[in-house]
């Protein structure tokens, strides 16, 4: 496991109180990111913006990530880990974002692609907070629009 990672590790308890957005359905950071990213007029989105809690980094899972690979990431053991990850992998239609601050886990979520497609690896290290400021690129599929989030 990552330094961060286990730093990250140190603090889930801090999650399992705020459990209520971890379910199987898109997250309200999420649904932010959406709601700006389609309007025409938007060009960047600023991730730190559109949070209200604590962070430095961010991490992201890929669609089809199993629990127990998230779980052991962030450190929750077996007996928290459906708590704290609801679902059994991360579905084709989405990523999971998850937040850390120092060596606290502040915020996991799903987040929905149809509101926008990270332009980025799988990082252990994370993305730092002050780096969190994506281009808006706007691309046809089909007769759908497609929304790409690009780091500046």
């Amino acid at each position: 496991m990552h330094k961060s990672a286990r730093r990250l590790a140190l603090l889930v308890a801090t999650l399992l109180a705020a459990c209520s957005e971890m379910g199987n359905d898109t997250g309200q950071i999420s649904q932010r990111i959406g709601d700006l990213a389609k309007k025409p007029e938007t060009k960047e989105v600023r991730l730190a913006e559109l949070t209200s809690f604590g962070w430095d980094r961010f991490f992201i899972f890929k669609p089809g990530t199993k629990r127990e690979e998230i779980c052991d990431f962030i450190g929750a053991k077996r007996p928290s880990c459906g708590r704290v990850i609801r679902y059994e992998s991360v579905p084709q239609t989405h990523v999971a974002l998850v937040f850390g601050l120092g060596n606290q886990l502040t915020h996991t979520e799903l987040h929905a692609l149809a509101n926008g497609r990270f332009n980025l690896p799988p990082s252990e290290r994370g993305y730092p907070k002050e780096s969190a400021i994506f281009k808006v690129r706007r691309a046809l599929s089909g007769t759908e629009q497609e929304v790409w989030l690009e780091p500046q």
